[in-house]
């Protein structure tokens, strides 16, 4: 429910009071993100038309000025693009998980590297991915919420860092191994886990002291 904050009447939504036809508080977070998000929108579209007029006036040809487009681009989406579909994050959070990786697609391409993404970025990317998902879905699932949200970011951490290095050493010497990561999870899930044993001990009830002894004292 709703409450109206000029006559106080509660409504199940909608843009205006139902009783005085003020707008609701609701409806106006939802224009003042939509506007937000078109000021955001115009910024990085005039960043990105600067660069691509400056890079063309010079050289007669789009080159780095593309690499700022798409960051233009991924910026609108990681920021502008949420306001407008804050109320819908599953529709806003694989977009932006796609985003990220057509950037680092677009990055491979316009560098002319040594062909980067499919090795590197690509897996490392989904791997950061899975365990910011997992870790996510441990805290909505958790019926209390307290230290233990702290040991499910320290489980996805320790996950990414176990996936970072086993993909970075793969591609620099051909086997796989876990080097660091090791040292980070060695440190780390001790600390997960006694996280997890003080959440179990604040779930446990106070006890509460007996009528018979309220009634001898």
């Amino acid at each position: 429910m709703i409450m109206c904050e000029k006559c106080g009447a509660e409504s199940e939504g909608g843009a205006t009071c139902p009783r005085c036809g003020a707008a609701l508080p609701a409806y106006r977070s939802a224009k003042a993100l939509a506007l937000a998000s078109g000021i955001i929108g115009t910024v990085c579209g005039l960043a990105a038309s600067v660069e691509l007029i400056v890079d063309f006036a010079r050289s007669g040809h789009f080159g780095w000025s593309l690499v700022g487009l798409a960051s233009s681009a991924l910026g609108w989406i990681l920021i502008g693009f949420p306001m407008l579909t804050y109320r819908k994050p599953g529709l806003f959070l694989p977009v932006m998980g796609a985003a990220a990786l057509a950037y680092l697609w677009a990055l491979d391409a316009l560098t002319g590297a040594s062909g980067w993404f499919l090795p590197l970025a690509l897996p490392i990317a989904l791997s950061a991915m899975a365990s910011g998902t997992l870790s996510t879905l441990l805290c909505l699932k958790a019926s209390r919420r307290g230290p233990n949200i702290g040991a499910f970011a320290l489980f996805g951490c320790v996950l990414a860092c176990l996936a970072v290095d086993a993909i970075t050493s793969l591609h620099s010497s051909g086997a796989m191994s876990l080097t660091w990561s090791a040292i980070v999870a060695a440190a780390a899930l001790p600390v997960a886990f006694l996280l997890l044993g003080l959440q179990a001990r604040l779930r446990q009830p106070v006890p509460q002291p007996s009528l018979a002894n309220s009634s001898s004292k």
